[in-house]
């Protein structure tokens, strides 16, 4: 009796895909420090009244 070589299924072990614990990326937030705007000390560019010096309008000597 030919005894039906039990073929053992090789136990297909499911090749135990562990979810590759997809760990949501911890998205840190890039510590979006809010760039605090320091305001670029917009130094007042020093807008010295161009001191308009009078051109000393020489009262051409009438």
């Amino acid at each position: 009796e030919e005894a039906p070589t039990e073929e053992a299924p090789t136990e297909e072990a499911p090749t135990e895909e562990a979810p590759t614990e997809e760990a949501p990326t911890e998205e840190a937030p890039t510590e979006e420090a809010p760039a605090e705007e320091a305001p670029t000390e917009e130094a007042p560019t020093e807008e010295a009244p161009a001191e308009e010096a009078p051109t000393e309008e020489a009262p051409a000597g009438e």
